[in-house]
């Protein structure tokens, strides 16, 4: 998850309690139609070969959106629920363990099997070293000045409004 924070907060919830109706309504739409966009951005940009190739593409399936409000904020989240998602935005270098399984032996001491034989994996750990591959947090960099500009219009129309 990429949080944001803004210095000052408590004042900033203050003035946004006090702001009218229309300014609020505008800046909940806005955020709402941005946080659509920043999701087709991290699913058709980012993980459709810019960043990470698509394998399965349950990773790509798996970013989602939501506009939270309260009466003191409004945010707009683009998450993804999968294990390995963070481990790929933000770089991974730990042991993991590698439950036994099955492989596929079609070549031995360099030579092709007549017929290939299954073969049983025992469990066991391996060191994983995944470099940092952004693409929920360089999608937000990418759309960083779309973001500000479209908040500015909302307010400065709920203002006028």
């Amino acid at each position: 998850m990429i949080d944001g924070y803004v210095v000052g907060d408590k004042e900033v919830a203050r003035r946004f309690r006090a702001l009218p109706d229309g300014v609020r309504s505008r800046v909940t739409d806005s955020i709402g139609r941005l946080i659509l966009r920043l999701q087709r951005k991290v699913m058709q940009d980012k993980l459709t070969g810019q960043v990470l190739k698509v394998r399965t593409g349950t990773l790509r399936r798996s970013i989602d959106q939501r506009l939270v409000t309260d009466s003191d904020s409004v945010s707009g989240i683009v998450s993804t629920n999968v294990k390995y998602g963070k481990a790929h935005e933000y770089g991974s270098n730990k042991t993991v363990t590698v439950r036994e399984h099955l492989r596929l032996v079609k070549k031995a001491w360099g030579k092709e099997l007549k017929h290939p034989v299954w073969a049983t994996v025992k469990a066991h750990s391996m060191k994983q070293n995944l470099p940092e591959r952004s693409f929920l947090r360089s999608a937000l960099a990418d759309m960083k000045p779309e973001i500000i500009a479209d908040l500015n219009k909302a307010a400065a129309e709920g203002i006028k409004q």
